[in-house]
């Protein structure tokens, strides 16, 4: 039976418990009539990491991908694999985003199961992942202009995707304007390639809760309400899957948690002498005894030699929304003890998240922290989402606008992810075993 996986970030049992029945489409009630169940996050709960677990059936430490980001300049053996036509000297030392499923150390799982499968908007997915691929590929031009575009494969489909729904509304998919109208887009995408490419397993990856969850927290309205119109905006996709006798799963990488408070590690890295900067001010990677590369509520910090690990402990250990710090085979405990983790792993309370910037005085911020750029930034920053449109800067020094955050491990399973639309699968499903179920 041909499956579709409906993969929407941020959906948990407390979200679906705010959800009017008279608010949400009958296939929808249906599906969690069938069968619900809490997902247990593997670590870190972000996109990268969660997405290939799912998809491999393995951790972090086996999988490779530790956060959504990279430390390349660590890792000469992938710069092979990375996308360094744009911002190569910035991808080249931290490089958030990367495309290539061949950064992965794990094989997907499907092709253990020899099913063929389709990829839309997963990360990591170009390069072989899957026999039919739809992922965001931007052109950015020589004078900063970004123009949208998606990488397909096969290589036609993009055309075909044009002619039936006009461009990707890349500005629409993250940024101040992030919102629905991506989501509606990639969901009219996923019902074209379930019509034109039927293949067993569909992979769409849909990011509209995640948007709003981070911009007012998990207890929102606006949350609750953006969840009934995605559902709504899928039902198409779901009369087809119906009327073709496929199987629908509908899942989450993560819930999120409400955010009332941040660290930069980097700052006090930095205060400790650890931290050099260029002639750019921005880090010196090679020349640094430690960096933390700060991904949502965790940080790895990567530390030049012991003793820089030592400095680094001490450095962080009194801040007060660290919640818990990883060194060596500690590491194992949250599933990163491996090369590409720091040396040190630092997941912060549920109610905190992490800053990249190394910075206190923000006259001292580079240009790019002022404006959306996902691959200079050597850390991922939520802070992309509000900017003052008359000047079209991101609001970078305001970093209590967010509102809620993921990456540790909830402590309350109504803030896990769910999965819904399995039979008999039990009331609570580790990371690992999704691959093998759907």
């Amino acid at each position: 039976m041909r499956t579709c996986v409906i993969d929407m970030p941020g959906l948990s049992s407390r979200l679906l418990n705010q959800l009017a029945d008279s608010a949400t489409p009958g296939w929808f009630l249906d599906l969690v009539g069938k069968g619900k169940s809490v997902i247990r996050p593997v670590l870190p709960a972000v996109t990268m990491p969660v997405q290939a677990t799912y998809t491999t059936g393995v951790d972090a430490s086996a999988h490779g991908m530790i956060a959504n980001g990279l430390p390349a300049w660590r890792l000469p053996e992938i710069h092979g694999n990375l996308d360094l036509a744009n911002y190569a000297d910035y991808r080249a030392n931290v490089s958030f985003w990367e495309q290539s499923t061949k950064l992965l150390t794990a094989s997907r799982s499907w092709g253990a199961q020899g099913r063929s499968s389709a990829m839309l908007f997963v990360q990591s997915s170009m390069g072989g992942a899957a026999d039919v691929v739809v992922t965001p590929k931007p052109e950015h031009m020589p004078d900063g202009k970004v123009i949208p575009s998606c990488w397909t494969n096969p290589s036609d489909l993009h055309e075909r995707l044009l002619e039936q729904l006009g461009p990707f509304p890349l500005h629409h998919y993250w940024g101040p304007m992030a919102g629905m109208k991506s989501s509606e887009w990639i969901a009219a995408c996923a019902r074209l390639v379930w019509e034109w490419h039927p293949v067993d397993l569909q992979w769409t990856y849909i990011p509209q809760l995640d948007y709003d969850l981070q911009r007012h927290g998990p207890d929102a309205q606006v949350c609750v309400d953006a969840l009934a119109e995605v559902l709504g905006v899928l039902s198409p996709l779901v009369e087809r899957i119906s009327a073709d006798g496929g199987r629908l799963v509908v899942l989450s990488e993560y819930g999120m948690t409400g955010v009332s408070r941040s660290a930069a590690p980097n700052v006090l890295l930095r205060e400790a002498g650890l931290i050099e900067l260029n002639e750019k001010r921005e880090v010196d990677y090679e020349k640094s005894g430690a960096f933390a590369m700060c991904d949502h509520q965790v940080a790895h910090v990567y530390c030049r030699d012991e003793a820089a690990v030592g400095r680094a402990e001490e450095a962080l250990s009194g801040i007060d929304v660290v919640a818990g710090m990883y060194r060596g085979k500690d590491r194992a405990a949250v599933g990163l003890d491996c090369d590409r983790a720091g040396e040190l792993v630092l997941f912060s309370h549920e109610d905190g998240w992490f800053e990249y910037r190394w910075w206190e005085d923000f006259d001292e911020a580079p240009e790019f922290a002022w404006v959306v750029d996902i691959h200079r930034k050597p850390g991922y920053d939520p802070l992309e989402m509000f900017a003052d449109m008359k000047t079209r800067r991101i609001l970078a020094d305001q970093s209590g606008l967010i509102k809620g955050s993921h990456g540790a491990l909830p402590s309350n399973r109504d803030d896990w992810p769910v999965l819904i639309g399995l039979e008999g699968v039990g009331d609570e499903v580790p990371a690992t075993d999704i691959a093998s179920l759907v």
